[in-house]
């Protein structure tokens, strides 16, 4: 004689299943971002990252800057310094997408507007 059926569980809606996926927050940089890094830790590799640029150490601001960019967070007032990094090491495209991604995230931050009259005049 064989088993009994094994009873299928309750049947779940799609909003339950939906509601029990993790909402990932709203993404301007051009990385996804990971754990946020302290502010501490953050502005001393985006200035060591603005330091090795200056002194057009170009593979080693690339390295540095994809280093923090995944740990940014909410961060709009790194908008500027970012942007101005990214088109340093020839990445002019991700700083397009990044302002066109925080304009329709944050469209009435001030670090925003700064940006983009700075990065696009």
């Amino acid at each position: 004689m064989p088993p009994p059926p094994t009873p299928l569980p309750p049947l779940i809606s799609a909003d339950q299943i939906l509601s029990s996926l993790p909402v990932e927050n709203p993404n301007y940089w051009p990385w996804p971002q990971q754990q946020k890094w302290s502010d501490r830790d953050v502005a001393l590799q985006v200035k060591a990252a603005m330091e090795a640029a200056k002194s057009k150490d170009t593979a080693q601001a690339t390295v540095l800057l994809d280093e923090v960019g995944p740990h940014l967070g909410n961060r709009s007032k790194l908008i500027y310094p970012i942007g101005a990094l990214l088109q340093r090491i020839g990445r002019p495209q991700s700083v397009d997408k990044m302002l066109e991604n925080a304009s329709e995230i944050i469209p009435s931050d001030n670090n925003l507007a700064v940006a983009i009259k700075k990065l696009r005049p």
